[in-house]
Protein backbone atom coordinates (compact mmCIF):
# COMPACT_ATOMS: atom_id res chain seq x y z
CA UNK A 1 0.00 0.00 0.00
CA UNK A 2 2.57 2.19 0.68
CA UNK A 3 4.40 1.77 -2.57
CA UNK A 4 1.51 2.19 -4.29
CA UNK A 5 1.00 5.61 -2.38
CA UNK A 6 4.56 6.85 -3.04
CA UNK A 7 3.96 5.91 -6.55
CA UNK A 8 1.07 7.98 -7.06
CA UNK A 9 2.39 10.80 -5.15
CA UNK A 10 5.47 10.95 -7.53
CA UNK A 11 3.63 10.85 -10.44
CA UNK A 12 1.23 13.45 -9.45
CA UNK A 13 4.00 15.92 -8.46
CA UNK A 14 6.17 14.95 -11.73
CA UNK A 15 2.93 16.32 -13.27
CA UNK A 16 2.70 19.20 -11.92
CA UNK A 17 6.28 20.60 -13.22
CA UNK A 18 5.81 23.19 -15.01
CA UNK A 19 6.96 22.62 -19.16
CA UNK A 20 10.15 23.31 -20.44
CA UNK A 21 10.39 26.20 -22.20
CA UNK A 22 11.44 25.66 -25.87
CA UNK A 23 13.98 28.17 -26.78
CA UNK A 24 15.02 29.87 -30.46
CA UNK A 25 17.97 30.97 -29.48
CA UNK A 26 20.91 32.45 -31.75
CA UNK A 27 24.13 34.04 -30.61
CA UNK A 28 26.48 36.16 -32.60
CA UNK A 29 30.16 37.01 -31.44
CA UNK A 30 31.80 39.66 -33.43
CA UNK A 31 35.77 40.44 -33.32
CA UNK A 32 38.64 41.22 -35.55
CA UNK A 33 39.91 37.96 -34.93
CA UNK A 34 36.47 35.79 -36.15
CA UNK A 35 32.60 36.00 -36.39
CA UNK A 36 30.66 33.34 -36.14
CA UNK A 37 27.12 32.47 -35.03
CA UNK A 38 25.71 29.74 -32.65
CA UNK A 39 22.10 28.71 -32.85
CA UNK A 40 20.62 26.41 -29.95
CA UNK A 41 16.58 25.29 -30.25
CA UNK A 42 16.53 23.40 -27.21
CA UNK A 43 17.85 19.88 -28.61
CA UNK A 44 21.00 18.40 -27.95
CA UNK A 45 22.52 20.22 -31.48
CA UNK A 46 24.19 23.32 -31.29
CA UNK A 47 25.22 24.66 -35.00
CA UNK A 48 28.05 26.88 -35.90
CA UNK A 49 27.51 29.49 -38.57
CA UNK A 50 31.15 30.77 -39.07
CA UNK A 51 31.28 34.57 -41.08
CA UNK A 52 34.63 34.97 -40.91
CA UNK A 53 37.58 34.26 -41.68
CA UNK A 54 35.33 31.45 -44.05
CA UNK A 55 31.50 31.10 -44.30
CA UNK A 56 30.56 27.74 -43.32
CA UNK A 57 27.63 25.81 -41.31
CA UNK A 58 28.36 23.01 -39.00
CA UNK A 59 26.94 21.32 -36.12
CA UNK A 60 27.67 18.70 -32.64
CA UNK A 61 26.22 17.23 -30.12
CA UNK A 62 26.50 18.98 -27.20
CA UNK A 63 26.67 17.09 -23.67
CA UNK A 64 23.48 16.27 -21.31
CA UNK A 65 25.20 18.92 -18.42
CA UNK A 66 25.79 21.70 -21.65
CA UNK A 67 22.75 21.18 -23.13
CA UNK A 68 20.98 21.81 -19.62
CA UNK A 69 23.71 25.12 -18.52
CA UNK A 70 22.06 26.64 -21.23
CA UNK A 71 18.62 25.83 -20.95
CA UNK A 72 18.94 27.28 -17.43
CA UNK A 73 20.73 29.87 -18.75
CA UNK A 74 18.25 30.94 -21.01
CA UNK A 75 15.07 30.56 -18.82
CA UNK A 76 16.37 32.12 -16.14
CA UNK A 77 18.20 35.13 -18.32
CA UNK A 78 16.44 38.43 -18.01
CA UNK A 79 17.02 41.08 -21.24
CA UNK A 80 17.08 44.31 -20.24
CA UNK A 81 14.37 46.80 -21.69
CA UNK A 82 17.38 48.53 -23.91
CA UNK A 83 18.52 46.41 -26.78
CA UNK A 84 21.99 48.14 -27.70
CA UNK A 85 24.70 48.84 -25.47
CA UNK A 86 27.98 50.09 -27.44
CA UNK A 87 28.56 53.74 -28.10
CA UNK A 88 28.62 54.87 -32.49
CA UNK A 89 32.31 55.09 -31.87
CA UNK A 90 33.37 51.56 -32.82
CA UNK A 91 36.18 50.05 -31.30
CA UNK A 92 37.71 47.12 -32.05
CA UNK A 93 36.51 45.33 -28.95
CA UNK A 94 34.17 42.32 -28.85
CA UNK A 95 30.59 42.35 -29.72
CA UNK A 96 27.90 39.62 -28.59
CA UNK A 97 24.52 39.92 -29.86
CA UNK A 98 21.60 37.29 -28.65
CA UNK A 99 18.57 36.99 -29.83
CA UNK A 100 15.94 34.65 -27.96
CA UNK A 101 12.11 33.51 -29.19
CA UNK A 102 9.87 32.04 -27.48
CA UNK A 103 6.72 31.34 -28.94
CA UNK A 104 5.62 34.48 -30.21
CA UNK A 105 8.04 36.60 -27.88
CA UNK A 106 11.14 37.89 -29.18
CA UNK A 107 14.50 39.78 -27.47
CA UNK A 108 17.27 40.95 -28.72
CA UNK A 109 20.52 42.27 -27.13
CA UNK A 110 23.42 43.38 -28.24
CA UNK A 111 26.68 44.66 -25.97
CA UNK A 112 30.02 45.75 -27.10
CA UNK A 113 33.01 46.59 -25.52
CA UNK A 114 32.54 45.71 -21.39
CA UNK A 115 29.07 48.02 -22.09
CA UNK A 116 26.08 45.87 -20.38
CA UNK A 117 24.63 43.19 -17.92
CA UNK A 118 27.22 41.46 -16.54
CA UNK A 119 25.57 38.03 -16.91
CA UNK A 120 25.20 38.63 -20.68
CA UNK A 121 29.27 38.37 -20.94
CA UNK A 122 29.62 35.72 -18.44
CA UNK A 123 27.02 33.93 -20.78
CA UNK A 124 28.54 34.79 -23.89
CA UNK A 125 31.98 33.59 -22.42
CA UNK A 126 30.54 30.08 -21.69
CA UNK A 127 28.94 29.45 -25.02
CA UNK A 128 32.34 30.41 -26.30
CA UNK A 129 34.10 27.74 -24.11
CA UNK A 130 31.06 24.91 -25.33
CA UNK A 131 32.14 26.08 -28.66
CA UNK A 132 35.75 25.80 -28.50
CA UNK A 133 35.97 22.09 -27.01
CA UNK A 134 34.15 20.87 -29.72
CA UNK A 135 34.50 19.29 -33.57
CA UNK A 136 32.05 20.25 -35.94
CA UNK A 137 30.31 18.31 -38.46
CA UNK A 138 30.00 20.38 -41.89
CA UNK A 139 26.36 20.29 -43.07
CA UNK A 140 23.70 22.73 -45.57
CA UNK A 141 21.58 23.63 -43.58
CA UNK A 142 20.11 26.85 -44.07
CA UNK A 143 19.26 29.56 -40.90
CA UNK A 144 17.05 32.85 -41.11
CA UNK A 145 19.61 35.19 -39.49
CA UNK A 146 17.70 38.49 -40.28
CA UNK A 147 16.91 39.38 -36.71
CA UNK A 148 20.00 38.70 -35.32
CA UNK A 149 21.82 40.43 -38.35
CA UNK A 150 19.81 43.56 -37.39
CA UNK A 151 21.50 43.81 -34.30
CA UNK A 152 24.98 43.66 -35.69
CA UNK A 153 28.17 45.98 -35.98
CA UNK A 154 28.94 47.92 -38.96
CA UNK A 155 32.12 47.32 -40.46
CA UNK A 156 34.90 49.59 -38.57
CA UNK A 157 36.22 51.85 -40.26
CA UNK A 158 40.26 52.60 -40.76
CA UNK A 159 41.08 55.87 -41.29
Amino acid sequence: MIKKYFLFLTIVVSACQAPKKNHDFTFYKWSLDESYYLKYNSTDTLYIINAFPFEQTAYTILTIEEKENIQSSLDNISFPIEKDFSNSLLDDGLTYAFSLKNGKQSQQLKIHGNKGQKQFWLFGKSLEAIKDKHSYIKTNKKFDLSIIQKTEMPPVLFK
